[in-house]
């Protein structure tokens, strides 16, 4: 894998090798499926990866098995053959390898009449643990997921975008420290830690290059900061592709093929999904939602271009406008709950607006409707079966959620809209931890 592939992920080329592979293989009917790859892959998959080829063929069948109890919980051989469309003996032979590298174990056996007694079988969740730790603008939020994907820990605290690379790097130990505590591991017992980041770093380095609402953290060393801090081995994504990674595999996007999750919170950001697979773009940039031009004369965005949805309804323009409305008016709703002499957070605003807060009330709502029309513009390029909404601005936030359905639902084509397009994450704010851990326990599962 070339530094351009972002860890954790089969790449596209490889993807459709190994299902190509699968197709000729081990399916009867594969023809029309053949029609939609290039002529000069297969012949390069078929020169490369011969039906001979055993090993290659075991690693997959491991991988496919792996998945499997991973997507769809407890089974027993035979569902697992079936679901696999793997052949007895093959699953045998899986299974067996399995067991002996301490991956799966026999959760509990089942009779059915007078038959032999069924093993059903489940991923050994002590094979393997991970942390992933999320670097928000306003949080550091973390948690350590068994191989099972199960939660042992979870860990948040509040921070300030502006804050110094050594202090947050202190408050990100604490958080790894708490977390540790609570389960009573330490770093020896991890296997590997996920970093979400508001932005992109350098696959090859691990530099951050791109994080425009924490620019401090520009030019960052991330990577080997962290591997020589806690001698494991470090990945790193942006935060939305990892929210979108932990719906994939534990929330709204487990039965769903194609769908996008948009990252409401100090800034705006959007995980898609194509085909269960991160859709990554040609640079490795897609997901920018926040940045698309909704009204062309607002205000300046971080960007330096104007109005983009972020700088119009991100949680940082949200504490921007109600600090405007809160100097103005020294009686306001806003004005006596939030702290004196401190920006209103969107915290603040939520409530107030709740109480009554006209003002407040009209920030939300313009909010919605400019997250809205992005959505729109979303659901055209890309007709996804599912739109996730997700990230702290929307806790709690019924004016803004309401508003941004009520305008998707105008602005949408008639064709491309239903009326369970759109869903709101189950998650919580620990989802792109979650997807951050879950980005090292995809080194096992691939």
């Amino acid at each position: 894998m070339d530094g351009s592939t972002p860890p954790g992920y089969v790449t596209h080329g490889i993807f459709q090798s190994i299902r190509l592979i699968s197709i000729l293989l081990m399916e009867k009917d594969f023809y029309h499926e053949i029609q939609i790859l290039e002529m000069s892959k297969m012949i390069t998959v078929l020169d490369t990866y011969k039906k001979s080829d055993q090993s290659f063929l075991r690693m997959y069948n491991k991988s496919k098995v792996l998945n499997i109890l991973r997507n769809q919980g407890s089974m027993s051989r035979v569902d697992l053959a079936g679901v696999s469309k793997l052949d007895k003996k093959t699953i045998t032979n899986i299974v067996n390898d399995l067991f002996e590298e301490n991956q799966i174990y026999v959760e509990h056996t089942s009779r059915e009449g007078s038959g032999r007694p069924k093993e059903i079988l489940s991923l050994n969740g002590d094979f393997c643990r991970c942390i992933g730790i999320d670097l928000g603008g306003t949080h550091i939020s973390g948690v350590i997921l068994d191989f099972a994907g199960k939660i042992l820990a979870e860990e948040n605290i509040e921070t300030r975008s502006t804050l110094d690379k050594d202090v947050m790097l202190d408050m990100c130990d604490f958080v790894i420290k708490q977390l540790l505590k609570k389960t009573g591991l330490a770093i020896s017992d991890i296997n590997a830690m996920g970093l979400s980041i508001p932005g992109n770093a350098d696959q090859s380095t691990g530099v951050v290059v791109y994080a425009e609402n924490t620019p401090k953290w520009i030019g960052m060393p991330m990577k080997q900061i962290f591997e020589e801090k806690y001698n494991i081995p470090i990945y790193i994504e942006d935060c939305s592709r990892l929210m979108a990674m932990a719906e994939l595999c534990y929330g709204k996007g487990r039965d769903c093929d194609n769908f996008i999750v948009i990252d409401l919170g100090h800034g705006i950001g959007c995980g898609i999904i194509v085909g269960r697979e991160l859709f990554f773009g040609a640079s490795g940039k897609a997901g920018e939602i926040g940045h698309t031009i909704v009204k062309v004369d607002g205000p300046l965005c971080t960007c330096g271009r104007n109005g983009c949805i972020e700088s119009l309804a991100s949680g940082w323009a949200i504490s921007r406008m109600a600090k405007d409305v809160s100097d103005a008016n020294e009686n306001s709703i806003l004005r006596k709950i939030s702290k004196q002499g401190e920006e209103p957070n969107n915290q603040d605003v939520i409530i107030a607006a709740e109480m009554g807060d006209e003002n407040c009330i009209r920030i939300l709502r313009e909010a919605g409707t400019y997250i809205g029309i992005g959505i729109a513009n979303a659901v055209s390029f890309f007709n996804p079966a599912k739109i996730i909404i997700g990230g702290r601005l929307i806790r709690n936030n019924e004016i803004l959620l309401n508003e941004l359905v009520k305008t998707v639902k105008i602005k949408t084509l008639q064709q491309l809209y239903s009326e369970d397009l759109i869903t709101v994450s189950e998650i919580g704010v620990f989802a792109s931890a979650m997807g951050a851990a879950t980005l090292c326990l995809n080194q096992y599962y691939n």
